[in-house]
């Protein structure tokens, strides 16, 4: 199961983590899987080219663990826009596929 972990302060994104796999088929053949990617990589993308005032941090595994942190070091209206945008998508995956995904979002201070 694909777990995401969102970490809000007030109404800010500071961390978005992605762990795991959601082995809803073989392992190149899962859509649960390309999907929660691509819409992650594609906002992480987003922000990197569109927002050059924005400030952030990657740190990803390099082994077949799936695991992916994004954090925000300095924000920007921008980057909240796009954040929110990955939330509404990664939610839709959830509504479609709540055995192999799920999304928990923690207020943080």
């Amino acid at each position: 199961m694909i777990k995401v972990e969102i970490k809000k302060e007030v109404e800010i994104i500071k961390q978005v983590t992605v762990d795991g796999h959601a082995d809803y088929a073989e392992h190149g053949s899962d859509i649960v899987c390309a999907g929660v990617s691509a819409v992650v990589f594609g906002l992480i993308n987003a922000v990197d080219e569109l927002d050059e005032d924005v400030q952030f941090d990657i740190s990803a595994s390099e082994d077949e663990t799936g695991h992916l942190t994004y954090r925000s070091l300095k924000s920007t209206e921008k980057e909240q826009l796009l954040l929110s945008a990955m939330m509404v998508a990664l939610k839709t995956i959830e509504e479609n596929y709540s055995d192999y995904i799920t999304i928990e979002i923690r207020e943080v201070n």
